[in-house]
């Protein structure tokens, strides 16, 4: 019977061993050896509320859709517009914050994993309205807000291949837990159910991250948001970068009167292929097969660049839901305020232009507002906006 107890404890204290260094695997960033986890190559421990695994780029999740089951996968787009506008107008050292801890090789695309459990669902829901302001009546005013999402934005309407901007980052000041800030550039097609929408841009939001940080997002709807999906909560969106996750945190952001931090995000349909591509600080972050959408599946009928913010009206009254920097463009420009630098359309000559004939759309002038600054920065195209009581 000694024998046995003998045996049984020197099993388990053995098991015990093996279970604390797979455990001790999943953070240290060495392979991994289950078998469930054999598309994992590699993983790193960012923080206790964050880790990133580095997927075998052919194993990753999103080629469960069954659209693209048979996808043969594109690395970079087959070609870049032609004048974009470049600069190094603001300076992004870093540009997430993971890269401190370690990198994803060759060959494997970061994806965050979550760790806090959230609603994605209720995120979702407050993420865009039925109706969003993209799909608002010509009868509404501009005072008038539509489940209190509220928008600060300029339209561009025509056939593009899509847009960019350099867009300024800040952390906004949000109230209730639900409550959403964005900056962001739309692309956009369709309308009523058959509405298909290709977003990018940054966001705090605490519903779907669990914490207040500034963070890159993207967001692909093609039934007028009944189901949208953001980064990679669902199938669909080919992850070719090894530098770049979705959903994680910005590096450094702006200071008041301070730093000014910004970063250029493209939404670009590869004229070849016919992918959409996103991408962040000229880095092709990977794209959305055009097989996946209606009406995108052409061409944008119109493109959108600005912000938003969802306020949950807590306590029957308007929150603190900031919006960019906080801060009104009558307030000051640069380091006051937020701003849109180097906003150019791609045009069906795969051209990057300025965009003309602008509609600029405020919903709630007295909280958010902007403006387009043409003479101190040389006709380059310059928001501003703030949120306030």
């Amino acid at each position: 019977m000694s024998k046995f107890i003998a045996s049984f404890w020197s099993m388990s204290i053995i098991l015990l061993v093996f279970v604390i260094l797979t455990l001790e695997e999943l953070v240290d960033g060495r392979t991994i050896l289950s078998a469930a986890n054999k598309a994992i190559i590699k993983t790193i421990k960012v923080d206790e509320d964050e880790i990133i695994d580095c997927y075998d780029i052919y194993r990753q999740p999103s080629l469960n859709h069954p659209l693209l089951y048979n996808l043969t996968m594109q690395m970079r787009p087959s070609m870049n517009p032609k004048n974009v506008k470049l600069d190094n107008f603001g300076t992004l050292q870093l540009t997430q914050t993971w890269h401190k801890y370690g990198t994803c090789p060759q060959g494997t695309v970061p994806i965050r994993r979550n760790i806090k459990h959230y609603n994605s669902t209720l995120s979702r829901k407050h993420r865009r309205p039925k109706f969003s302001h993209s799909e608002t009546p010509n009868t509404l005013q501009p005072n008038d807000v539509i489940e209190a999402h509220e928008y600060a934005v300029i339209r561009v309407h025509g056939n593009f291949l899509g847009g960019q901007a350099k867009i300024n980052l800040w952390n906004p000041v949000v109230e209730a837990p639900i409550e959403i800030s964005v900056s962001q550039i739309w692309v956009l097609a369709g309308d009523s159910d058959d509405f298909n929408s290709i977003e990018d841009g940054w966001e705090v939001c605490e519903p779907r991250y669990g914490d207040y940080q500034t963070r890159f997002f993207i967001l692909w709807t093609t039934d007028n948001y009944k189901n949208s999906c953001t980064n990679l909560e669902c199938e669909g969106f080919v992850h070719t970068s090894s530098d770049i996750a979705l959903g994680c945190k910005f590096s450094e952001v702006s200071t008041f009167k301070g730093n000014q931090k910004d970063a250029t995000f493209r939404i670009y349909k590869d004229p070849s292929s016919g992918n959409w591509w996103v991408e962040l600080q000229g880095i092709p972050v990977g794209y959305y097969p055009s097989s996946l959408f209606t009406q995108l599946s052409k061409t944008t009928t119109k493109i959108e660049f600005g912000g938003e913010i969802y306020n949950d009206r807590s306590k029957g009254r308007h929150t603190i839901a900031q919006m960019g920097s906080g801060h009104f463009p009558s307030e000051g420009g640069l380091g006051i305020s937020s701003y849109f630098h180097h906003v150019q359309v791609i045009d069906g000559n795969n051209e990057a232009k300025d965009p003309e004939d602008i509609e600029p759309y405020v919903s709630n002038p007295s909280c958010y507002n902007l403006k387009i600054d043409k003479k101190k920065y040389k006709w380059l195209w310059f928001f501003l906006w703030r949120s306030g009581l």
